[in-house]
């Protein structure tokens, strides 16, 4: 009988397979202890470490004076490791008892916020007093991770909300100053790592690792705290006299393009936000003095005489027989409280507020002369101010099919174009300073470790002659202290300024009888210091900025000016210093006439009508 056992193929086939299983294994423990060494080593280090990154100190924010309107305060973040508290229950009662009582929370509200928190790290609780995280961070509660944070203080409560801005909860700016300038003042993250035990508790006494975060650089704005205080002040006052539902003051240095104080409403307490609150009105948060268009009215007026003065279409002795109306194109243009005069000055036109004297020396300089010139006053154009959301404003020109010759007309006494309240400042200070564009200035410094950094005051040109300038202030002069009690007037300083009051347009429709009341203007006229524009939207009862704007501003003037170091001197008004020639009747020459004043001969020029129609500003 043949005896039984494996043949000689089969004993090959499993001493094979032997052989190849020894092979993969030898392969697999050479991939497992050198090629994947790192990534297990990895993976152990991060079970036996918990590393949270750690964002730099963010940088202070200061005004002119280096006093402080917003710092950082040092506080805490409290984050729950769910599920080393799920593993051991023991462990979720020790903590949740001591978080309760440290925190001053009940412990219902604990567990809620850690059992419906996503992931596996809770955040619990953040901007935790610096010296109760310490107090939790020494108390090495199971499954709790103490990390560091900072909150922003803001100091002076709401004041400048929207111009400060604020940040989110990782810190990172989110509006105004603190999103437009969030590269500078962000600091440099570090890492801070803790040891853990198996479970996933912070061992209190273990390793710890933390690499140096770095902090951000302050901000040096050019605001004045003590003039931002004033300017809101004297807002509130004017809504309430007002009946007012919002407006804008503006003050501005002309020599230099700092923006000194900036003050609109409505407004928020930056220290009240909650963007969590659906009830929230995120529209306040804008900057509505860079945002909002508005037409400007009657204080543009003063940009068409600028180019007319430039250009040498006129002087202020230039005269104008003003009949109360004129027709320009298929539109009869009236004067805002359809007078007329008779034979006027320029500076009577500017004190008078003529339309039909503005609209007149528009037309003189023609369309393509007057468009540059606005276009060289800043207008339709951001103006550099570096701060976000920036209007351009809307201004059509020649060659825009929605243009017409109308426009030409009523853009000269400031309709039919949309501004900003900025824009107006700089024009205004340009006038100011001897004909320079300055862009607007927010920020005056930053400081770092190494040093301070300036900023430059940056011109964007000259617009018109320091000659035509010093002609148009002492017009500007003779609309405010030429006068008999104009409003605007100072006692103690020489004043210049131009009113307006314009319709309100919403969603591309005039709304009857609202409308925008402003004064803009500046002092000392010699030797301008601060530039003030003063708006209040839809005022109840008188609405002309004259009356309503003007005294906001002469108000200001004689509480900024000192603190600016212009003190009052013995200077009173004397309208008799600023009589025009006297007025004579249309077609004749009155008394005093300058002897190069120019005619209006050739102009057509519509009788004067009864019906208030056409077009009127004041």
């Amino acid at each position: 009988m043949q005896r039984a056992g494996l043949s000689p193929w089969r004993l090959r086939l499993v001493a094979t397979v032997f052989v190849l299983f020894g092979v993969l294994l030898c392969l697999r423990l050479v991939h497992v202890q050198i090629l994947d060494h790192p990534q297990f080593e990895a993976e152990a280090h991060e079970a036996h470490f918990w590393a949270q990154e750690v964002a730099g100190p963010r940088g202070a924010i200061l005004d002119r004076n280096g006093l402080p309107l917003v710092t950082g305060v040092d506080t805490f973040e409290i984050h729950v490791d769910r599920q080393a508290w799920e593993l051991e229950p023991a462990n979720e009662r020790q903590a949740v008892e001591a978080l309760s009582r440290l925190l001053g929370v009940p412990e219902r509200t604990i567990r809620a916020v850690v059992g419906t928190g996503g992931g596996r790290d809770v955040l619990l609780a953040l901007n935790v007093p610096f010296g109760l995280g310490e107090t939790i961070t020494a108390a090495g509660l199971p499954g709790v991770k103490v990390t560091p944070a900072s909150l922003r203080r803001y100091t002076e409560g709401g004041l400048a909300s929207q111009l400060l801005g604020f940040v989110g909860r990782d810190n990172q700016g989110l509006s105004g100053v603190e999103f437009d300038f969030d590269s500078i003042l962000a600091g440099s993250p570090g890492l801070l790592v803790f040891e853990r035990d198996s479970i996933g508790n912070p061992i209190p006494f273990g390793a710890q690792a933390r690499t140096a975060t770095e902090a951000g650089a302050d901000l040096v704005l050019t605001i004045d705290k003590g003039l931002q205080r004033i300017a809101e002040r004297h807002l509130a006052q004017a809504l309430a006299d007002t009946g007012a539902r919002g407006g804008t003051i503006l003050m501005m240095d002309p020599k230099t393009g700092d923006i000194l104080a900036l003050a609109a409403s409505p407004t928020f307490n930056v220290q009240k936000l909650n963007l969590a609150d659906p009830s929230t009105d995120l529209t306040l948060i804008r900057n509505r003095a860079v945002t909002d268009m508005y037409e400007p009215g009657s204080v543009f007026k003063v940009f068409t005489m600028a180019a007319a003065l430039d250009a040498g279409i006129v002087s202020p002795h230039t005269t104008f027989i003003d009949t109360g109306a004129i027709v320009v194109g298929a539109r009869t243009i009236r004067n805002f409280d359809l007078s007329f005069h008779g034979r006027q000055t320029m500076t009577q036109v500017l004190q008078r507020s003529l339309n039909t004297g503005t609209a007149w020396v528009a037309t003189e300089l023609g369309s393509y002369r007057f468009y540059d010139y606005i276009t060289a006053f800043g207008f339709g154009q951001t103006t550099g101010s570096g701060l976000s959301g920036e209007s351009p404003g809307i201004l059509k020109q020649p060659g825009n099919i929605f243009w017409s010759e109308v426009d030409l007309a009523t853009n000269s006494f400031g309709q039919g174009i949309s501004v900003t309240p900025l824009q107006i400042v700089r024009g205004y200070a340009a006038i100011a300073n001897g004909g320079e564009l300055l862009q607007p200035r927010i920020v005056r410094s930053i400081i770092t470790k190494d040093g301070v950094q300036d900023f430059p005051v940056v011109s964007d040109g000259r617009v018109i002659s320091e000659e035509a300038a010093a002609s148009l202030r002492r017009m500007m002069q003779a609309v405010v202290d030429g006068v008999s009690a104009h409003p605007a007037q100072t006692p103690g300083w020489p004043v210049a300024g131009k009113s307006g009051t314009s319709d309100v347009v919403e969603n591309g429709v005039y709304l009857e009888d609202e409308s925008i009341a402003s004064f803009a203007g500046f002092a000392p006229v010699e030797d301008p210091r601060v530039v003030i524009l003063v708006k209040l939207d839809r005022p109840q009862g008188e609405i002309y900025g004259g009356v309503v704007a003007a005294p906001v501003f002469s108000a200001l003037l004689a509480d900024v000016l000192p603190l600016l170091g212009v003190h009052p001197s013995a200077y009173i008004a004397e309208p008799d210093l600023f009589d025009p020639p006297a007025e004579g009747a249309p077609g004749e020459t009155g008394p005093g006439v300058a002897e190069d004043a120019a005619t209006t001969e050739g102009f057509e020029v519509a009788e004067p009508l009864e019906a208030p129609e056409g077009v009127g500003t004041g």
